[in-house]
């Protein structure tokens, strides 16, 4: 070998080196599971998430393994926040669920740059049978009202009304009221679906410390047909088929019946700026709806985590579409917000808040929160709800 290319060689090697250093080998995060009692080695346990793009098929896919009774694998950490769940046999509709066979939010590992090692335990997978019945939590004073009458929907609704501490020792005081969407889930661990928002116990912490306003909430639950009952426009269907929105008659059951039954029947403060409607997900997308077309009624509305995927049968976003179309503007304040992984990314979420800015709506009237953390839960949305509630009630 020449001498020139001796030289050529050491200053490769060396470029090698240096972009090892540059370049450290990525850490990596073992997840070790127990399943649920009644696992067999027949099924199938897949890791999934946004380490690799939620596959279950193909090169991406990661298969739990059994090492010496213990079913585990090894993902690489190649970002800041590792959010993942579990899939039973390939199937969807078979995620964790806890001990009352209620779905469990996303699971979340926050990298150090070190290699790690995580414990999941599952107690059942959704769909199994309950090991344990799930325990009433309602906080406070809570006024359940058994079969409310929904005319606009032909039934009728259980709905539950949190009355502030002071309601009962203070005759003369009035207070805002704030509707809430999926009301089963927001004060009943009992009758929710997954985990509960808490708002009773929150309300009762933050008011008593003087951080919030007090104020009254109504949980409004939905039905079986919440699909249906939470889009406000016409829209394709999961199965790609044209399906009617009734989310108008749901903001109409609110406003013409719910509403004026509140009002009678509680010391509220009745005026538009002192009513709001909060939701998530569908209930979130309902919240900017109410925002847009009835702001006459609903003065503030919070949309946690609204849904943003949501087409008509041209392939269009319904929001985006309504927004672009709207004609006049009212005066509601709209808090809405995001976890980064609920969508991969925020370009949507931004979009939506360009889209109102460009409408007309006054930047202080908007409040967007993007929540690096954030997941599609309610876990999730009853952390952020103090800080929502806290900028809603700027103002009132």
């Amino acid at each position: 070998m020449t001498h020139s290319k001796i030289i050529l060689t050491i200053a490769a090697v060396l470029t090698l080196t240096a972009c090892a250093d540059k370049n450290p080998a990525v850490a990596s995060l073992t997840i070790k599971v127990t399943p649920p009692a009644d696992y067999s080695a027949s099924e199938t346990i897949h890791l999934v998430g946004s380490f690799n793009d939620w596959a279950l098929e193909g090169d991406q896919a990661y298969p739990l393994s059994t090492d010496k009774g213990e079913l585990s694998t090894t993902i690489p950490v190649t970002e800041k926040n590792v959010f993942f769940t579990l899939v039973k046999n390939k199937n969807w509709q078979l995620m964790p669920a806890n001990e009352m066979a209620k779905s469990q939010c996303i699971y979340l590992h926050q990298a150090t740059g070190d290699d790690a090692e995580m414990a999941v335990h599952i107690p059942l997978w959704t769909g199994d049978k309950p090991l344990k019945t799930a325990e009433p939590s309602l906080s406070g004073n809570i006024v359940q009202h058994k079969d409310f009458t929904l005319p606009q929907f032909a039934r009728s609704s259980d709905i539950d009304v949190y009355l502030p501490k002071s309601y009962q020792h203070n005759p003369d005081k009035t207070y805002p009221v704030l509707y809430m969407l999926d009301g089963q889930n927001i004060f009943n661990a009992q009758s929710a679906h997954s985990d509960e928002w808490r708002i009773d116990e929150l309300l009762e912490q933050l008011t008593a410390a003087g951080t919030l306003d007090e104020m009254i909430v109504v949980a409004v639950p939905n039905s079986v047909h919440r699909w249906v009952e939470y889009n406000p426009w016409d829209f394709k269907d999961r199965d790609g088929k044209a399906a009617q929105g009734q989310g108008e008659l749901t903001i109409r059951s609110i406003k013409d019946t719910l509403k004026p039954f509140i009002d009678s029947s509680y010391r509220t403060k009745p005026q538009s700026a002192n009513t709001g409607l909060a939701g998530s997900s569908l209930g979130g997308l309902m919240a900017i709806y109410a925002a847009l077309a009835h702001s006459d009624t609903f003065g503030f509305t919070a949309a946690f985590s609204p849904a943003l995927a949501v087409e008509n049968m041209h392939g269009k976003n319904v929001l985006f579409e309504a927004i672009k179309q709207q004609q006049t503007i009212g005066n509601s304040k709209i808090y809405f917000d995001m976890g980064q992984m609920e969508y991969g990314n925020y370009e949507q979420i931004e979009q939506l808040n360009s889209l109102l800015l460009k409408q007309g709506f006054q930047a202080e009237n908007l409040k967007l929160v993007k929540d690096d953390l954030g997941r599609h839960c309610e876990v999730d949305w009853s952390r952020r709800f103090p800080g929502a509630l806290k900028w809603l009630q700027a103002g009132i």
